[in-house]
């Protein structure tokens, strides 16, 4: 029986991929067998888009537990009810945190809660960050609504569900970089982690008392090692690398 004071146990932490067909210290005591009808957090901060996410879960046997509208509504939800998984976008403006930000609250949270992210992202290496920083489901924003039961399924079970779609942004990553990418330099690192920190080009040659030029240089040979083609897919890496 969920209560909302339980501890919760869970499966295994990272297992393998589930194939797109198939299908915590979270905030409550749950079964390790698998739930007969599943609780699940829903948040995103469109309400249409919730209500359909309502209306497909509903139909497979999944009950909603709550809704939210923003990162603060999730975490307050997470709290007050009973879960077995949480499904939510990653850019949600309001109130609480968001972005990366949003998952490196819940992992210190609830770290064995699933967590099934719904993204519009492209770029392999954001995806390939989002995974790595505890995913445990990545579901297109344009894909079949079905796919959100399926990722939900194979997340609970402990495996990871990358949608089809994303799945082949991911492999390209592997026939771009057939190798791991080039290690980055200890001044390359250094400009990216400034950059995350909000400083620009110049405020960076002022702090690390080099020209602007090499810093611009220094950053697009990050750029290149990284795979990232233009300035706003640098910004979203940027984003990932925030806590």
């Amino acid at each position: 029986m969920l209560h909302a004071d339980s501890e919760l146990s869970y499966t295994s932490s990272r297992p393998h991929f589930a194939e797109s067909s198939l299908a915590t210290q979270v905030c409550r005591s749950i079964s390790q067998e698998f739930p007969v009808q599943p609780r699940i957090i829903i948040a995103d901060d469109h309400p249409v888009v919730l209500h359909g996410i309502r209306i497909v879960l509903e139909r497979h046997q999944m009950d909603v537990a709550g809704a939210a509208a923003d990162g603060a509504g999730l975490l307050q939800l997470l709290v007050q009810q009973p879960c077995h998984a949480v499904l939510t976008d990653l850019s949600m403006p309001g109130p609480g945190p968001d972005g990366p930000e949003l998952l490196a609250v819940l992992r210190q949270r609830h770290p064995e809660l699933p967590v099934v992210v719904l993204t519009g992202a492209r770029h392999p290496g954001l995806l390939d960050g989002l995974l790595r920083d505890g995913v445990h489901g990545l579901v297109d924003k344009s894909a079949d609504f079905a796919e959100l039961p399926q990722a939900l399924h194979a997340a609970m079970a402990g495996q990871i569900f990358v949608s089809d779609q994303l799945r082949r942004h991911l492999q390209a990553r592997d026939l771009l970089f057939p190798h791991p990418p080039a290690a980055l330099s200890t001044r390359e690192l250094e400009v990216l982690q400034l950059l995350t920190d909000g400083l620009n080009i110049n405020a960076i040659a002022d702090r690390s008392g080099r020209s602007p030029k090499t810093i611009s240089r220094q950053k697009a040979e990050a750029m290149r090692k990284l795979g990232l083609q233009n300035n706003q897919e640098l910004y979203d890496y940027l984003q990932t690398r925030r806590d």
